[in-house]
């Protein structure tokens, strides 16, 4: 299922922005005039990756750092502990989440 979630405007590039979608909660960011969605909560310590340092397409958990690729949510510091990925485009400056 393809949702709205936000105007492309409503992020800062190279931040993220936290919006609740069918009731999950998403790490929405932006590079440019791309964006991605990760799910928000960190599985070390609950930490709120939208809050989380982006670098390049690496967002760093708030809480402890740890790193998770934007693409596919894989932890590059402990592979086992990935966050899901969502397939995120813009249409129209519209942010929109295939959940």
């Amino acid at each position: 299922m393809d949702l709205f979630v936000c105007q492309l405007s409503d992020i800062e590039d190279g931040r993220g922005l936290l919006v609740e979608v069918g009731g999950v909660e998403l790490a929405v960011f932006r590079r440019g005039g791309e964006v991605f969605a990760l799910e928000n909560s960190c599985p070390h310590r609950g930490g709120s990756l939208s809050a989380g340092d982006l670098r390049g397409e690496v967002v760093y958990c708030p809480l402890h750092a740890w790193p998770f690729d934007l693409r596919s949510g894989r932890c590059l510091e402990f592979p086992e502990a990935p966050v899901r990925s969502f397939r995120a485009r813009v249409q129209g400056g519209e942010v929109r989440v295939e959940l």
